[in-house]
């Protein structure tokens, strides 16, 4: 089994979000402006002091500049960032009189970072650090009782960010909804396995995930029993569903945790595997499979099946998950054309010339489509 990785989820309101990395970028640069502004005073002198906030402040800033945008985008790396910077904030300014509207401005942007978040619990505990911090500071240097204007910048702020991801709210809260509501028909009664709803679904929605980061690849693998039928037929069904059951947590054992098994229908199935740098890592784990699949059954007697294996690959020319349902069809009759108990990967020397003009037409539809929004 390989290391245990987790499953993107985006919301499609953020795939018009793909520069991201230059407004960070640009936010942390007016930060340290902004701290450097109010440096000189309370640490002169303090030359342990300096190093130490240089260090912090350098090693976040390269961050920005250095990690790829799939790491870059990740929920936890944008908390650290945000409440880094925040920790020097809050730490290390003076507290006196003069300072209020400094600090208002400096909560502008550590919640502008804020906003950039993909994850509602994330966001949620970065915010409300954020905001108690600025009222804490506001309270040692006794500044409470400050015109209450001077508080109306970060209050606006909060607000502003709030609204950004009403949205985002919104759509989560009714996935979940439907998430619950559809549970029961979301995953396949024999095996447990998802269904073909539930991974279409899941597909449709790193489609939409490689739009914010085009770094992230994937890979679809259509999988098809050899020699499930004469079992089927000599042992009955009783026998072939144990098959069934079987082959899926054989199949489970073969991915990751944060990849996908689905069972697609009669003795075919779906993985999903995310986080693959090419097709080399889908092939491993398509012989993986290959080689585990063969481990006997027992239905009264010990009896064995075997696989052929089609891959599609993210960059594959597609529009949305039946595309490369679709390719990784086809490479799989391809590989039981070559013997079964193999694997083919598709690409689009496999797709017809009237097909591939169609899905061009399709893709540049979508993508004018998502521009205009």
């Amino acid at each position: 089994m390989r290391t245990r990785s987790q499953t993107p989820w985006t919301n499609p309101q953020l795939m018009n979000i793909v520069g991201f990395r230059g407004y960070l970028v640009l936010l942390q640069a007016m930060f340290l402006i902004l701290y450097g502004s109010h440096l000189q005073q309370p640490l002169t002198g303090l030359s342990g002091d300096i190093l130490f906030v240089t260090a912090i402040l350098g090693a976040l800033t390269l961050m920005v500049f250095v990690m790829s945008s799939t790491q870059l985008g990740a929920p936890w790396v944008l908390s650290v960032l945000t409440l880094g910077d925040a920790s020097v904030l809050f730490g290390t300014l003076p507290h006196g009189p003069g300072t209020e509207a400094g600090m208002s401005v400096a909560l502008i942007l550590l919640l502008g970072m804020a906003s950039y978040i993909p994850s509602l619990p994330y966001f949620a505990m970065v915010s409300g650090v954020l905001v108690s911090g600025y009222g804490f500071s506001l309270y040692q240097a006794n500044l409470l009782q400050s015109p209450t204007v001077l508080l109306l910048p970060g209050f606006l702020c909060v607000t502003l960010v709030f609204l950004s991801k009403s949205g985002i709210f919104q759509a989560e809260f009714q996935r979940l909804a439907d998430l619950q509501s559809h549970q029961p028909s979301m995953k396949d009664a024999l095996t447990g396995l998802a269904n073909r709803a539930q991974f279409l679904d899941q597909v449709r929605r790193i489609i939409q995930y490689r739009y914010v980061n085009r770094d992230f690849h994937f890979a679809v693998l259509f999988i098809d029993l050899d020699g499930f039928k004469p079992i089927n037929d000599k042992f009955g069904h009783k026998a072939g569903d144990a098959v069934l059951r079987q082959a899926a947590k054989l199949l489970e054992g073969c991915v990751r945790k944060g990849d996908l098994v689905g069972r697609y229908g009669g003795d075919e199935f779906t993985v999903l595997l995310n986080h693959v740098k090419g097709p080399s890592d889908a092939a491993r784990v398509a012989e993986t499979i290959l080689t585990k699949i063969r481990t006997p059954i027992d239905v009264g007697e010990p009896v064995e099946v075997g696989a052929s294996i089609g891959i599609a690959m993210s960059t594959n020319l597609h529009e949305g998950p039946e595309d490369l349902i679709r390719d990784a069809d086809g490479a799989m009759y391809r590989a039981k054309a070559q013997g079964k108990n193999c694997y083919v990967v598709s690409d689009e020397t496999d797709i017809s010339q009237a097909e591939l003009k169609e899905r061009w037409k399709r893709v540049a539809q979508m993508n004018w489509s998502l521009r205009a929004h």
